[in-house]
């Protein structure tokens, strides 16, 4: 089985960096540097704009690091057209000390960062190491977001977790192995198995997807693997089955452990020979569809009791995915409630709505133990329950179901009402989260005009950003 947890790891550390500077024995030290700590990205040098230009237009980089000031082409015309080149590229200034000026001004023209020489380790390494990350998401957000515009299905989420997740969907969509999607109820498995075929060589190609729980014993058979006329009552005509239907593209098996016996010894035959057998037909089809089962339940478990079988299960979990919980990525509550909540408005062909900062909060705060599902059907109930044009707790009153222990005051802890004072710092880092998440998302990770709209210092919005662990390249676009 493939391990595809470390994957988005490895990724962040890769990359080819461009630096460009008109002094070769700085350029080249610069490079010793990077790679010293970096050793599986590549560096390449460029001693004039010229030169970088036609690196970038040939081969391409994930981060460049320029000089302002040299000779010809100055650091500033080089970052306007190399963002031309590639607007996804992470581009990082740099400037002598008392020359900030310039550096800021690169930074609004589109620079991710600048350095000040002489140049710390320490702060290049950061830089860095920040700068291929956000190269990273750019281009796999722009890939997410032609997947989008061609009605192809979305990760939302931006936490580390989910990080690993499109990783991991990106690395499992380039093979035609067996897949084996595991998560609870409501965390999006069905969605996962939409965004491998979509990614992969079959997107072309039909999706059948199927609830097995849902069809009878006596039906899903012949539902899979078709019958022949005759083959048992009501069988008044020839069925092809759903492997047949499916020709090259995928066939999603979903809830794969409520399979029976006799329906997992004929699945496995499939699987190892690529070939079915229609009920009450003595002749084979080949068949060419990749299969993606996806399962909420232990399967090992399973396996102990013999209610599943192992050999079944090893030639099913070839590639596993494992998509987690909405607990365990409370990061992205708001960007998904803020997306339900536009699609909401739109399904009732209303003007979009926002929700406002507490609510926010709240949201976060709340326990969704139906988690993805459970969050879109209450920005649905928000939607309609708000008047206005902002979401606020006035609708979460109404939209919330009574007796819900989360329907409860907002300095509510699980186990009772807690300290007045504790309570009250609760509620305050969760709104300041909220806050400064939809802050940045309107500015696009400007700090500066962040710190320019919400009336705080670039210096006490970055302290109170690294308090909450809060980053603005994940707002960046």
């Amino acid at each position: 089985m493939l391990n595809t947890a470390a994957l988005s790891e490895s990724s962040q550390a890769t990359g080819r960096i461009l630096v460009v500077d008109d002094e070769p024995d700085f350029a080249r030290g610069l490079t010793r540097l990077i790679a010293s700590e970096f050793p599986d990205t590549e560096c390449v040098t460029a001693h004039r704009g010229e030169d970088a230009l036609a690196i970038l237009a040939g081969r391409g980089a994930d981060l460049i690091i320029t000089d302002l000031r040299m000779p010809g082409m100055d650091g500033l015309a080089l970052l306007g057209h190399a963002l031309e080149i590639d607007p996804g590229l992470s581009a990082v200034v740099l400037t002598a000390h008392g020359a900030i000026e310039t550096a800021v001004e690169a930074v609004k023209l589109g620079a991710y960062d600048f350095l000040t020489k002489p140049v710390e380790p320490g702060d290049l390494f950061g830089v860095v190491r920040r700068g291929l990350e956000r190269s990273r998401l750019a281009r796999e957000n722009a890939r997410l977001r032609e997947l989008l515009s061609g009605g192809a299905p979305v990760l939302i989420g931006e936490s580390p977790a989910m990080l690993r997740l499109r990783s991991a969907v990106a690395a499992i969509a380039q093979s035609d192995y067996p897949v084996l999607v595991r998560g609870e109820s409501g965390s999006g498995k069905e969605l996962v198995a939409r965004l491998i075929h979509a990614h992969s060589s079959r997107a072309g190609k039909p999706f059948l997807a199927v609830n097995c729980p849902a069809i009878p014993e006596t039906l899903l058979e012949s539902e899979l693997f078709g019958h022949e006329k005759g083959a048992f009552t009501g069988a008044d005509k020839h069925r092809r089955g759903l492997f047949v239907e499916a020709g090259l593209g995928t066939i999603h098996l979903d809830e794969i452990g409520d399979i029976s016996q006799s329906v997992q010894t004929k699945l496995l035959r499939v699987l190892q020979e690529h070939e079915v057998r229609p009920v009450g037909s003595n002749k084979t089809s080949r068949v060419e569809a990749r299969v993606v089962a996806s399962t909420n339940q232990d399967l090992e478990a399973k396996i102990a009791t013999r209610d599943f079988r192992e050999d079944l299960y090893y030639r099913l979990n070839v590639l596993s995915v494992t998509v987690p919980p909405l607990r365990e990525r409370l990061d992205d509550v708001p960007l998904l409630a803020q997306y339900f909540l536009k699609t909401a408005c739109a399904e009732m062909r209303v003007p979009e709505k926002t929700a406002s900062p507490e609510v926010l909060a709240w949201l976060v705060r709340r326990e969704w133990p139906g988690n993805v599902r459970e969050l879109q059907n209450m920005m649905r109930r928000l939607a309609v329950f708000c008047t206005g044009e902002s979401v606020d707790m006035t609708a979460v009153r109404l939209a919330e179901p009574a007796g819900h222990s989360s329907a409860q005051g907002q300095g509510a802890t699980r186990a009772g009402i807690g300290p007045y004072k504790n309570a009250k710092a609760q509620v305050v880092n969760q709104f300041t989260d909220a806050y400064l998440r939809e802050l940045l998302a309107a500015t696009q990770g400007n700090v500066s005009e962040a710190a320019r709209q919400s009336g705080l210092s670039r210096v006490a919005l970055q302290k109170i950003m690294a308090r909450l662990e809060i980053t603005a390249e994940q707002f960046r676009r």
